[in-house]
């Protein structure tokens, strides 16, 4: 208030003085001002204060030349908040209006005592026996969502208890000196963390993958379960093969190929969720930073020496911490230690990492 009476008072002054000693008090005004918004802090305007800025904005052209305290656009959007505000509170509250709190009652009730209920059969058992008609989505909205124990086992669990029997796919993109696309795939298994299988090539397909399983299968336990992502070189597919009474609906070439003849039962991760496959996500986290980050690569043969020179030292030298222990230990390392030995470090990859061990 005090603000305005004084705008009001300077503008009365400003009508009845002269255009010249008006000039010189603007300027010295202005001066002050600037001086003001350089040394200080820039304050925090009243809603009054914003208020005869969006007013004086719409009754004077001019009115960008003596704001100093805010940018324009401020005072612009200041007036589009204010006509947000003002059509939000006329139109009210948007959405579908709230049902009757017994209605709401009722729903929660039925929806507490029977957590199996879906909201069609609350709906049903609402319309038919009460008279109260709802849509199924108004009575989802209301229900009590139950945190008691689901049937069947979550997935965390499923792992968990398969562990010994998966193995984990996937592929990792390196880029060389010459821009050039190098794919690199990898085979984990996930109770131990071992590396079983890693290759490199520029141009992967469907039949370089079955290749590759092959051989990660030839020597090792066949596993039970491979776990892969959607990644189109896999093959889609989408029909529905004969398997027991229900059938089973593959989602690519790849899964079809390892049930009929390999006995391996693949199972792709949900769309956008890596963290299905925590494991091998990790180990090609722990390959880019702790390899692949610290050289240039000329080629794809350059490429698959050094994860080969890694997956060595990962599988037989390296301690994972989510085991407490090596994968797959070197000879000399599944022994007692020596009681008394020098300390010794291995360079791998050059320096890059290092095996410690006591030397007799």
């Amino acid at each position: 208030m005090r603000l305005l009476v004084f705008v009001l008072a300077w503008f009365l002054r400003a009508v009845f003085a002269s255009r010249r000693s008006l000039t010189l008090e603007n300027l010295a005004l202005r001066q002050q001002l600037a001086t003001y918004a350089r040394t200080q802090k820039r304050p925090r305007l009243k809603h009054g204060e914003r208020a005869f800025w969006v007013a004086l904005s719409k009754v004077w052209q001019e009115w960008r030349s003596p704001l100093l305290l805010v940018k324009p656009a401020t005072v612009i959007a200041w007036h589009r908040r204010g006509y947000q505000r003002y059509w939000s509170r006329k139109s009210g509250k948007p959405g579908r209006p709230r049902i009757p709190a017994e209605h709401i009652a009722v729903i929660r009730r039925i929806s507490t005592d029977h957590p199996e209920w879906g909201e069609d059969r609350i709906a049903e058992e609402l319309a038919l026996k009460l008279g109260v008609t709802h849509s199924s989505s108004t009575v989802r909205k209301y229900m009590v969502r139950s945190r008691g124990p689901k049937g069947g086992q979550t997935w965390r669990t499923f792992i968990r208890n398969h562990a010994s029997q998966v193995f984990a796919a996937d592929f990792l993109t390196q880029y060389t000196a010459l821009f050039t696309s190098v794919y690199i795939f990898v085979i984990i298994h996930v109770a131990s963390r071992r590396i079983v299988l890693i290759n490199a090539t520029t141009s992967p397909g469907l039949a370089w993958v079955k290749q590759q399983i092959r051989q990660a299968t030839a020597w090792a336990q066949c596993p039970r379960f491979l776990l892969h992502d959607n990644d189109g070189v896999y093959g889609q597919y989408h029909q529905r093969r004969p398997r027991g009474e229900r059938g089973r609906r593959y989602r690519c070439h790849l899964d079809v190929w390892m049930a009929d003849a390999m006995g391996i039962e693949g199972i792709p991760i949900p769309y956008g969720a890596p963290n299905a496959s925590p494991h091998i996500e990790r180990f090609n986290r722990t390959l880019r930073e702790e390899a692949l980050n610290h050289f240039m690569f000329l080629n794809v043969n350059h490429v698959l020496r050094v994860c080969r020179d890694y997956v060595a030292y990962y599988n037989g030298a390296r301690p994972s911490q989510a085991l407490h222990a090596i994968p797959d230990p070197y000879p000399e390392l599944r022994g007692p230690l020596p009681a008394e030995g020098k300390l010794v470090a291995l360079p791998v990859l050059g320096g890059v990492q290092h095996d410690y061990r006591l030397a007799a």
